[in-house]
């Protein structure tokens, strides 16, 4: 048959390479179970396998989004057998009776369950002492080599902080790379902002003044997940960016201080924004984990908390923690500080890269940094798609 050695499609987009091939299928009480090369074994519930079947009739061919509903599938279906077919793929039948489906064992063993294990996480921590200066890629060639591009996506991933550098000084060009990554996502400073200096500032950010380490849009219930900073000129002394991995600092909390650790993971902070045309207001602790106790994000910036209301003991262990934090944050040892260059445009994980600068001078030169938001789910889509397409284009 032609096209018999063809891989089945998946029920996505994404590449699931073969690294380990099934060696033996049996069914175990109506779920599939295969061994595979490296003697490890996975079981697969029917309802799983049946609603992710890539046919025509369970997941439409182009969308590869579901066409059926659970209660579409009956409520006693089972895997009645299965045979691995010549080209690798699994090919299960159902009891009750119904059309074979077959899938990709790459997809199978990329969702199989070897029981509870945490994400493995790619961040790289770092102190200043350590990482001086971010990770930096020539700006040009990274708009013109996309595999440049997607070191620096994924440097800015794994770094929480990357840096593009001698780019034009181009209107409209942040906008455009940002929108190569994902959607703008828009602030109370609106889609994109200028730091500059305002008469009337509704934000300290908009000062000459010194600013401390800190995460933007603590006041929203999920806080902006990426920031970029892009530097058209810059003629002023001082204004030195200030940069603090507080994923960093969270662990060495968890090793050296856990009695501050844990009061940054328990108790929630108030922020609110302050400002005279706008009220935004949202709860969180410092220290954000997930179920296997990774941390996750980091809700922190001295000058927006609202009072904590709570009681003596909690504001006692609330107040020290922070202040517990904010002496590891304020440490020159944990700093990266260095210059905003014209042609720079600094990337940052705004809920985990802790960002400041020291105070300016702005007699006598001018400072343009032009900034936009963004999340980190469009960065982390953003390299998923361009590795797919980059691996598309190696095979072909």
């Amino acid at each position: 048959m032609k096209h018999e050695h063809r891989s089945p499609i998946t029920p996505d987009f994404e590449t699931w390479p073969v690294k380990h091939t099934p060696t033996d299928v049996v069914v175990e009480n109506g779920a599939l179970s295969i061994t595979w090369s490296d003697g490890q074994t996975s079981l697969y519930h029917p309802f799983l396998l049946a609603e992710n079947d890539p046919a025509p009739e369970t997941l439409h061919p182009m969308s590869r989004e579901a066409t059926l509903t659970p209660l579409d599938l009956p409520e006693d279906l089972q895997v009645a057998n299965a045979a691995i077919a010549p080209n690798g793929a699994i090919e299960v039948h159902w009891s009750p009776a119904r059309s074979n489906s077959v899938f990709h064992p790459g997809w199978l063993r990329g969702i199989a369950w070897f029981g509870d294990q945490p994400a493995q996480s790619t961040a790289v921590l770092w102190a200043g002492v350590e990482q001086p200066e971010p990770p930096t890629f020539d700006g040009p060639i990274a708009l013109e080599d996309p595999q440049t591009f997607l070191k620096w996506l994924v440097a800015l991933r794994d770094y929480g902080v990357a840096r593009l550098e001698s780019l034009p000084n181009q209107d409209g060009l942040l906008m455009q790379i940002v929108e190569r990554v994902g959607p703008i996502r828009e602030s109370n400073f609106g889609r994109m902002y200028t730091l500059e200096i305002k008469d009337d500032p509704d934000s300290n950010a908009f000062t000459s003044g010194a600013l401390m380490q800190h995460i933007d849009m603590p006041t929203r219930e999920c806080p902006h997940g990426l920031q970029f900073l892009f530097c058209r000129g810059n003629s002023t002394s001082g204004g030195e960016g200030i940069y603090v991995d507080a994923y960093r600092v969270a662990e060495d909390l968890r090793r050296e201080e856990p009695e501050h650790f844990q009061a940054l993971c328990e108790i929630n902070w108030t922020y609110n924004n302050r400002s005279k045309s706008s009220s935004y207001n949202a709860q969180g602790p410092v220290i954000e984990q997930d179920q296997h106790g990774t941390v996750t994000g980091i809700r922190y910036n001295t000058w927006l908390r609202a009072p904590l209301v709570a009681s003596l003991t909690d504001q006692d262990r609330a107040y020290r923690s922070y202040r517990a934090f904010t002496a590891r944050a304020q440490a020159s040892e944990y700093q990266m500080e260095f210059a905003y260059r014209a042609g720079d445009l600094l990337t940052f994980d705004n809920r985990r890269a802790l960002h400041g600068r020291n105070g300016y001078d702005a007699k006598g030169g001018t400072r343009f940094i032009e900034g936009i938001y963004s999340d980190r789910d469009d960065l982390h889509s953003a390299i998923r798609t361009l590795e797919r397409s980059l691996a598309k284009d190696t095979a072909q």
